[in-house]
């Protein structure tokens, strides 16, 4: 497609690259796909509990937390009618992969808002990239908890922005409240993201409208805290892994914040690797001086000292389990790490910018189990670049060349899930 088509806006464009990338993205789920390897076996636990459900709902909503199944069972409670009365496996799995498209809509519509005087053209073809992503098409073939709670994650972004941008109406202060308490039902790790729409929202709203703020987030927030702590349903057990019995320095292995800071920098720097052309001076550290790199170096190796993740205990993401196949240790994961603290520092930190500094310390938080997994951090990532971390992103980044490289960065990943 001429490039010359891609630097004026039109829906021909936009219908012409859908379709591409729809064909592509559907071909997963007449193939089957489980690129990630864990999806398919997910989905099978899942329909073991909605029998469970279906024979005797009101013992296995009470007693949820004795299954060993971290994950929310509200998805649960939704597929069991339709097994229930009969409805095929693959009418429930193909609704279910077309319903994960509308994150993509939502996307678009979050780049219009942050990048308003931006080529929609451009914008577009970014939205698409959550085609290519492993994590995406996989738990959209095998209906998953996760990407249905990312779904209404993205909505609820959608209305931040759309308050912060565009109009600040208090509507859709709600609106955002709402579809977070959504998406939390369906995966808790999103509530945590509720901290910083609080921060964001303090200062802009009345007194009157912050107590109705508060209010409802309480009223959403009630049902899942009498499930978890009244009714003593707790099923969000950190522990299910290997590893979990290991203690350093008197801490909890699945609480190890070393091993989060390590792998999930790790991660973030993986996620912006299609960046490096355009964040050239930030990825050869040039903004950081001696006594930043000191600090930095002496933070790395305390983390890398008390780090004691092992590749038995599952995930850990990519560059942890390169270091493993090539060299059998940690030291190239080591060194990887060092640069992506730097890294992250130089892109995210250093200007001091309170956004990013909570979103970081809720990717850290928001992970409190021992096990670290590659999809909790896809497309999640990319999406929050492009939304509400705050990293320089401008008109000059969307050109045909880096929305290449992005869609290149994105296959390649791909492939590598089907050769592992």
């Amino acid at each position: 497609m001429p490039i010359s088509i891609l630097n004026k806006d039109n829906n021909y464009f936009k219908i012409i690259s859908f379709i591409i990338y729809y064909i592509f993205f559907v071909s997963a789920f007449y193939l089957n796909e489980d690129s990630t390897g864990g999806a398919y076996r997910d989905y099978e636990g899942y329909r073991d509990l909605i029998n469970l459900f279906s024979n005797d709902f009101k013992a296995t909503l009470l007693s949820f937390d004795q299954y060993n199944e971290r994950h929310s069972p509200l998805i649960l409670i939704i597929l069991t009618p339709f097994y229930k009365f009969g409805i095929s496996d693959y009418i429930i799995r193909l609704v279910f992969f077309h319903t994960s498209i509308i994150s993509v809509i939502f996307f678009y519509k979050c780049l219009k808002i942050k990048f308003k005087d931006t080529k929609t053209n451009y914008l577009f073809l970014i939205s698409l990239i959550f085609f290519l992503s492993p994590v995406f098409r996989s738990l959209s073939v095998w209906p998953d908890s996760r990407i249905i709670g990312f779904l209404f994650f993205v909505i609820s972004v959608y209305f931040y922005l759309k308050y912060i941008y565009v109009e600040k109406k208090i509507f859709y202060c709600y609106l955002n409240i709402l579809f977070l308490a959504i998406s939390s039902y369906f995966s808790i790790n999103f509530c945590i993201f509720g901290f910083f729409f609080f921060y964001k929202f303090y200062n802009k709203l009345s007194k009157k409208e912050f107590l109705y703020y508060i209010i409802i987030n309480f009223v959403l927030a009630y049902p899942a805290i009498y499930y978890l702590f009244i009714l003593d349903v707790f099923f969000i057990n950190p522990g299910l892994t290997p590893g979990n019995e290991i203690n350093i320095l008197g801490i909890k292995n699945n609480f190890n914040l070393s091993n989060k800071v390590l792998i999930i920098s790790s991660l973030i720097f993986f996620y912006l690797l299609p960046f490096i052309l355009y964040f050239k001076k930030k990825f050869l550290l040039k903004d950081l001086n001696f006594k930043e790199i000191s600090i930095l170096f002496i933070f790395s190796f305390i983390n890398i000292y008390l780090f004691n993740y092992k590749i038995e205990f599952t995930g850990g993401g990519f560059f942890f389990k390169i270091s493993d196949f090539l060299f059998e240790s940690n030291l190239l994961f080591y060194c990887i790490s060092i640069y992506s603290i730097l890294l992250v520092y130089s892109i995210f930190l250093q200007n001091k910018n309170l956004d990013n500094i909570i979103i970081l310390l809720i990717l850290f938080i928001s992970n409190p189990q021992l096990s670290i997994y590659h999809k909790y951090y896809d497309p999640l990532l990319i999406f929050l670049f492009f939304s509400i971390f705050e990293i320089t992103i401008k008109k000059d980044y969307f050109n045909y060349k880096n929305i290449f490289i992005l869609n290149l960065f994105s296959i390649s990943f791909l492939i590598l899930n089907f050769l592992k």
